[in-house]
């Protein structure tokens, strides 16, 4: 089978195994879902970049060779942490729904509803990107080398080649309409209706062109000029026309958030607060593990320990779907994750069985819950964690939604659907109540995105995780979240480690798992057994250096850099 990793340097300096077994060390850490992101953002640091510059550089890449998953054509949620200053920060650059929207997705303008199918990609499904104002926003902030040669490695492997990824290719043969899409069909199927072998040489000179204009003019020409005309005509003369304006994209900006926060294993753990709410979640069940005494076990060997992991997963989508929303009150983030609130909430998890329904909680009068706020899809996503010689840790998540997005593309990548994300029943029975994650002019719709930092109680960096999957995200953070407390110091063993979750009544199981079938039978559980592909990242601080791991089930990777001298 052909491996993405042959052609990655080996030198002293550089410390990654290619055959993913073992955690990369280094003074300085990059782990992405590609090599060849996690190698531009290493080779940024060796530069003299920072960890902003590095994810700038590492976007760009996935952007190309992952483009399914991520993109210029997208949004991103953004966790940084400063050792340097003690100062921690979110940027929030999810896609935004445009001026003109209907109620819901599967109503149209003229009133009339929808098939679900349908209203699933298209121009309607696309928001207003904001990956790039993001990053922008990023390196004004951190940034030290200059902004255009941030796309030097993206661009060259674009116009002179790169090797067909085998995770892209797996993913288009699983959506086999993509292989009527132009974009990839000329890039990806050499013009034919079947996908290139893995390895293969191909190129995006449009992607490359896009590259181009981002270097040299900045941002900017992303939201106005020809590639924003170009984004306005394919959103617009879609079969599912959109209604997205010039004026939208001139308008977007990104957004600086406070961290939400709660403390876990003896660490404070920051993650993004509404509408993103996978960090939320997975607060919320590792503190309700820790408030069982069930912290600090390894799932693996504990079937009453990943039972309970399952039921506050339960629990925890409940409440999303009750609480979370642009809309709702942004101190209700820190609500949910009150520790007596979760004390409470983990009265109704019996340890010999599992429940038959799962409620919201009650965060009082000041919270009230609101309708059920779940949308229509639950989005693929990548991750990135970057921490360079200064102090500068940062945690990514970065989607166009699901796989591959609206299934249109411009400039060589592809528009989100985030759309799709907002809620599919915006109100109550009786129609008293709006969700707070129903769709309006201008907003962000709730997302599973689950970027997080540990610290320890000197403010220093613990650890950096995250994940992409869709809903699956919550689960894979708690559980690399629950190895890090039971002990477990290699990055790379804990983002391979069989995965359990459960958030909808049926419990998801790795076939790693499966010796916990017995006693999980015993407890009323019905699985689905099957290999999770998501996309977790993971990278431990241990005094000055780093081990990270990048996810096997894709093509994750991580790098080290070592024996660097700080030059600041």
């Amino acid at each position: 089978m052909y491996s993405l990793y042959l052609d990655l340097p080996n030198t002293p300096e550089l410390n990654h195994d290619k055959k993913r077994q073992r955690g990369a060390s280094g003074h300085a850490v990059a782990a992405t879902a590609s090599p060849l992101a996690s190698l531009a953002a290493i080779n940024a640091i060796k530069k003299g970049g920072s960890a902003a510059d590095a994810i700038v550089a590492a976007q760009a890449v996935l952007s190309l060779v992952e483009p399914h998953a991520s993109g210029l054509g997208g949004g991103s949620v953004i966790v940084w942490h400063d050792e340097k200053t003690g100062n921690s920060g979110v940027i929030d650059g999810l896609a935004a729904a445009p001026a003109v929207v209907t109620e819901r997705l599967e109503l149209d303008f003229d009133g009339r509803s929808i098939p679900r199918e349908r209203a699933m990609t298209g121009g309607r499904t696309v928001g207003v990107p904001g990956t790039l104002r993001a990053l922008e926003k990023l390196h004004n902030k951190f940034g030290k080398l200059n902004w255009g040669q941030l796309f030097n490695e993206a661009h060259a492997h674009a116009s002179e080649g790169f090797d067909l990824p085998p995770y892209l290719v797996k993913t288009i043969n699983e959506i086999s309409s993509m292989q009527d899409e132009p974009l990839a069909q000329s890039v990806y199927c050499n013009g034919t209706r079947r996908v290139l072998p893995a390895g293969t040489r191909i190129q995006n000179p449009q992607l490359a062109k896009t590259f181009e204009i981002i270097a040299e003019k900045g941002v900017d020409a992303f939201y106005e000029g020809e590639l924003a005309d170009q984004i306005i005509n394919i959103v617009y003369n879609d079969t599912f026309s959109g209604r997205m304006t010039q004026c939208d994209l001139k308008n977007y900006q990104a957004i600086e958030r406070s961290p939400a926060s709660y403390t876990f294993n003896g660490s404070k753990v920051l993650t993004a607060p509404a509408p993103v709410f996978g960090g939320i979640a997975v607060g919320q069940i590792v503190c309700m593990m820790e408030s069982l005494g069930l912290a600090g076990q390894d799932l693996a060997y504990h079937p009453e320990l990943t039972h309970a992991l399952m039921e506050a997963g339960r629990l925890a989508f409940a409440d999303r779907g009750a609480f979370i929303g642009e809309s709702a009150d942004p101190s209700v983030s820190q609500a949910m994750l009150d520790y007596g609130y979760l004390v409470e909430r983990t009265k109704s998890i019996d340890l010999s069985k599992l429940a038959t329904q799962v409620q919201h909680g009650d965060l009082g009068n000041k919270y009230p819950a609101g309708p059920d706020g779940t949308g229509l899809t639950s989005a693929m996503t990548s991750h990135l964690i970057v921490s360079d010689l200064n102090g500068l840790t940062i945690s990514m998540t970065t989607t166009i939604n699901q796989n591959f997005g609206s299934r249109l593309s411009v400039g060589g990548f592809y528009l989100n659907n985030v759309q799709t994300n907002f809620a599919a029943r915006p109100f109550s029975v009786n129609n008293t109540l709006r969700a707070y994650n129903a769709m309006a002019p201008g907003k962000r719709a709730m997302t599973s995105f689950a970027p997080s930092i540990m610290l320890n109680s000197d403010g220093g960096v613990r650890a950096a995780l995250g994940a992409g999957g869709g809903n699956r995200i919550v689960g894979f953070v708690a559980n690399a979240m629950m190895r890090i407390a039971a002990g477990y110091t290699d990055g790379q063993k804990i983002v391979s480690a069989p995965q359990a979750m459960n958030w909808n009544g049926l419990t998801n199981i790795e076939p790693g798992l499966a010796h916990l079938h017995e006693e999980l039978t015993k407890r009323e559980h019905y699985f689905v057994t099957r290999r999770m592909d998501g996309g977790t990242q993971v990278a431990i601080k241990n005094g000055e250096t780093w081990n990270a791991g990048g996810d096997i089930r894709r093509d994750g990777t991580a790098i080290g850099l070592l024996h660097i001298k700080n030059k600041s």
